[in-house]
């Protein structure tokens, strides 16, 4: 049987829209479940949409939307922790794709096609985003420190939680993104998703304190945005941080 496989990377026109992404956040802290994987069939291509940034960091909890050219077929998902979402999509067609996350929606100008061939299809298509081009400031959560491997919040962290709680209390307007960063130690990939699930645990303390999901993003750098060297111990502990990006004061 013939397999193709494609990738492709697209950039997006973007519009502003409301998204409400409490469900997002509540399917990002629930534990994973167990899904049959997907296989391609005789009519329908299996596609894996893979979400990232312009660094190619994965946009986790992004809303995909896609839509045949001729109104047959319409699907939606969200991406997972590493920005993927796997569709089978009915061959030959042509399919609209579009991506929400945090109010904004990228609506991709050229058209994904899906031959329509004998055996079976394996498509990728690379879709880059750019959620955010400027932060007002950024500064770093002091004693926000996680253990080896753990995403869980600890008692020692509740001062620096509470004082970013109170700020966006009294500043209804503020809107951050939480960013989580590793140092160099261990597996890339494994550090940039432990990263993303700090990020997104500090995100629920806020959501469940009452700050809406609209004025939050979480996301994980992992080992990629060092600020120190990771060549001593001291360097590597200054990189392993929890920061406030401020969108907007």
């Amino acid at each position: 049987m013939n397999t193709l496989s494609k990738a492709q990377i697209l950039k997006a026109a973007v519009s502003i829209a409301i998204v409400s992404y409490s469900a997002i956040f509540a399917q990002a802290q629930t534990a994973p479940v167990q899904t049959p994987a997907l296989k391609p069939t005789e009519d329908k291509a299996l596609v894996t949409f893979i979400i990232t940034d312009y660094d190619s960091i994965p946009e986790s909890n992004a809303a995909l939307t896609i839509t045949s050219s001729d109104g047959s077929f319409k699907n939606a998902m969200i991406s997972d922790i590493d920005g993927k979402c796997e569709m089978l999509m009915p061959e030959g067609k042509q399919y609209r794709m579009s991506v929400a996350k945090f109010g904004v929606v990228f609506n991709f100008d050229d058209l994904l096609a899906i031959p329509k061939e004998p055996g079976a299809i394996l498509f990728d298509q690379s879709l880059k985003i750019r959620i955010v081009k400027k932060y007002t400031r950024v500064y770093a959560l002091d004693h926000v420190y996680f253990d080896t491997n753990k995403w869980d919040l600890k008692k020692e962290m509740d001062p620096a939680l509470n004082i970013l709680l109170k700020t966006m209390q009294t500043h209804p307007t503020m809107k951050v993104e939480i960013a989580g960063h590793t140092d160099d130690v261990g597996d890339e990939e494994s550090n940039r998703r432990l990263s993303q699930r700090r990020a997104d645990i500090v995100v629920q303390f806020l959501v469940s304190h009452g700050i809406s999901d609209q004025r939050l993003i979480s996301k994980g750098y992992g080992e990629k945005k060092p600020i120190a060297t990771n060549a001593t111990a001291e360097g590597r502990a200054k990189n392993r941080r929890t920061e406030v990006r401020v969108i907007q004061e």
